[in-house]
């Protein structure tokens, strides 16, 4: 079986960011005017999204492209982390890509994301990168499972029980987006640190 690459991994995840950009436009769309909504989760999301498709466009071709992309999405997150630590003092409970603003497994996303981020700017083939790759995505493992266990327990329950139309939004479609964008990003770091197409010495 051919092996998945790196760019194509990179692909899957931009794919999955733009689902989560819709998702996350249509669940607040209440909120769609507020500026907080915009700078802590839309801009990142859209920063994110435009990181993986660089990837997947030019970490072959030009990989200084891929290294400007990471520094940009390193400032992303460092906005978005600011944005929800105030909304956090606000408490306002909601979800971002690092899962909840309030639990504490969300800032050590962040503060994993950080790392790699500048790690990939500084060399994305180098082991340590890969290295770190490996380490977010053993970390990310966990949530990844929680939200195919809740993707899989809506199914049943739609099937079972009696749930009602306008609950289908948040009994299935929303673990259902959440286990896809969790996915891309465990696809990711995984190519990132298998990586077979490039590879350099210790």
């Amino acid at each position: 079986m051919r092996s998945i690459t790196l760019a194509q991994a990179a692909l899957f995840a931009a794919l999955a960011m733009a689902l989560l950009i819709g998702f996350s436009v249509v669940d607040n769309a209440t909120l769609i005017g507020n500026p907080l909504l915009w700078l802590g989760s839309i801009i990142p999301s859209i920063g994110w999204a435009g990181f993986y498709f660089v990837v997947y466009r030019s970490v072959y071709r030009s990989p200084s492209l891929a290294k400007a992309a990471a520094w940009i999405t390193l400032a992303a997150v460092i906005l978005e982390a600011v944005i929800t630590y105030i909304r956090f003092q606000q408490s306002v409970a909601y979800w971002t890509p690092f899962g909840s603003a309030m639990s504490w497994s969300g800032w050590a996303f962040r503060l994993g994301w950080m790392v790699f981020l500048t790690s990939f700017a500084l060399s994305p083939d180098n082991a340590r990168t890969r290295q770190l790759a490996l380490a977010l995505a053993i970390v990310l493992a966990p949530s990844t499972l929680c939200a195919a266990f809740a993707a899989f327990n809506s199914w049943t329950g739609l099937l079972v029980d009696d749930v009602p139309r306008q609950a289908v939004w948040r009994v299935l479609i929303t673990p259902a987006i959440r286990t896809i964008f969790w996915l891309s990003q465990i696809l990711f770091l995984w190519t990132a640190w298998g990586n077979p197409d490039r590879r350099d010495s210790v």
